[in-house]
């Protein structure tokens, strides 16, 4: 809810229901994910969004607002199955995020033994279908690493902002992998939500196809039939970590 440069942009309104709605109901099509979680903060301005999604029957979990990595440590703790757990992180700013693009991710990070997989964004695959995979094991390591560590580096603080910075930042203690996209995902679309301009072009997406469940390769199809649609947020620029 504290987005600063679109406050309150995970529930505002796409066809009568809160964005954040689309990215969990799209992510509940996945084969493979058996529990979806909202890690949202402490902060009371986040009350909002935990009455939108617990009207829509989903979990929220609140946690450190500012170490979010200790708020992924803390849910993934209350929610622990096993000690082989797979966690898979998507932000909830992402509603056109796709289950088939998930899973295939999730298949990569199963079948080949990997700590980390991400899905190769920006280079090959479009900002905005952004999800990360990673083992339990894998997220209690680098909480170990940055929380009792005194010899890190500056980044240290970043690496308590961003759950999975010191996971590619250090592939030397880590199995990396990348799911790449095919020339079809290779466009210079956005269709994450940071802006009002980012907004607009998800709101005219759905507005549409009038399908909560289009999928990528659809709304791909049609970005690169409609340009002005496309190139509605062109100018805006991800922020750098």
């Amino acid at each position: 809810m504290g987005s600063e440069r679109l406050p309150g942009k995970v529930i505002k309104p796409i066809l009568g229901k809160p964005m954040i709605i689309y990215t969990l109901n799209r992510l509940k099509k996945s084969r493979y994910i058996d529990k979806i979680v909202v890690a949202t903060s402490l902060s009371e301005k986040e009350r909002s969004l935990i009455n939108k999604c617990e009207q829509y029957d989903y979990d929220v979990f609140k946690g450190s607002e500012e170490n979010v990595l200790k708020r992924y440590k803390d849910v993934s703790d209350k929610y622990k199955e096993s000690e082989e757990d797979i966690i898979i992180r998507v932000t909830g700013d992402c509603p056109l995020i796709d289950p088939v693009i998930v899973d295939n991710v999730i298949t990569k990070f199963m079948y080949e033994d990997y700590d980390y997989v991400r899905l190769d964004v920006p280079d090959t695959f479009v900002r905005g279908f952004d999800v990360e995979v990673f083992s339990k094991k894998a997220l209690d390591r680098v909480f170990d690493k940055v929380h009792k560590n005194n010899d890190l580096d500056a980044d240290n603080t970043m690496y308590k902002e961003h759950v999975t910075l010191y996971m590619y930042k250090h592939p030397e203690e880590f199995k990396i992998g990348y799911v790449k996209g095919s020339e079809f995902y290779q466009k210079d679309y956005r269709l994450c939500v940071d802006t009002e301009l980012d907004f607009k072009l998800v709101n005219e997406i759905y507005n549409h196809f009038q399908d909560e469940f289009v999928t990528a390769k659809y709304v791909i199809s049609f970005l690169d039939k409609n340009k002005d649609i496309a190139n509605l947020n062109f100018e805006i620029k991800q922020k750098q970590v």
